[in-house]
């Protein structure tokens, strides 16, 4: 399922995070400089790339996320036979986004008003939240370049091909080998497999539109037959 959190990562994750996290010893300076330094060696590694590789990282590298955008994918484990769908959706001259399981736990938000609402619960938890209040900083390392560093410099061994008009990159490490990311010639995620320690689980993208405020509407119809909580934590506890 790390191919969700990919797609997260790049576009549509809820909050915008795409960044690592100052955690653990390392100080706000120390951060920084680690950033700085992956960016240098993300631009290093993009003059040393050739072939259809150097072709598919710099298409990567100069992606953007459809916008407005609904995604809807559907991951399905191939042993088990366990499946269910993710929606990713963003809007931002609406000022919306939406991002969760269909079948769990969905945020959605217009503005400040945010929503979760549990599927499985019939439960719906709100509150505001002024985002014009978050600093916009001077990004030190854009998220294609961090991505790029994670796919490519991070220690694992990949190989990409082109089949026709989707370029494949195969992973050929033993913690991962023989799983696989497909994109389309614009560099859009459109099907991807995972096997290892996890399991075999297979995602692929079954519906894309730009109908974002259709979706949101949809989403507060439902919630309006939900019973309300007084916390977060009671959407999150219930069954996802």
């Amino acid at each position: 399922m790390k191919h969700i959190k990919e797609m997260l990562l790049i576009g549509l994750i809820v909050f915008g995070g795409v960044y690592l996290s100052a955690a653990g010893s390392f100080g706000q300076r120390d951060y920084e400089n680690e950033l700085r330094d992956r960016k240098v060696k993300v631009q290093e590694y993009l003059s040393k790339a050739k072939g259809i590789e150097k072709e598919f990282v710099e298409k990567y590298l100069n992606h953007e996320d459809e916008d407005p955008s609904v995604i809807v994918s559907e991951t399905t484990n191939l042993d088990t036979g366990e499946s269910f769908k993710y929606i990713q959706a963003r809007d931002s001259e609406k000022n919306i986004e939406i991002d969760g399981k269909l079948s769990g736990i969905v945020f959605f938000r217009k503005g400040s008003e945010r929503f979760w609402i549990n599927t499985k619960e019939k439960t719906y938890y709100t509150d505001t939240y002024d985002y014009s209040k978050n600093p916009k900083e001077d990004l030190i390392i854009s998220s294609n370049e961090e991505m790029i560093y994670e796919k490519f410099l991070s220690g694992y061994e990949k190989k990409v091909e082109k089949i026709g008009d989707t370029y494949k990159m195969t992973y050929l490490d033993d913690l991962n080998k023989g799983s696989y990311d497909i994109y389309d010639e614009d560099i859009n995620l459109i099907e991807s497999f995972t096997d290892n320690s996890q399991g075999r689980w297979k995602e692929v993208i079954v519906s894309k539109s730009a109908d974002v405020n259709e979706i949101y509407e949809k989403l507060l119809d439902l919630k309006d037959t939900y019973t309300r909580v007084d916390d977060l934590g009671q959407i999150k506890k219930g069954k996802q």
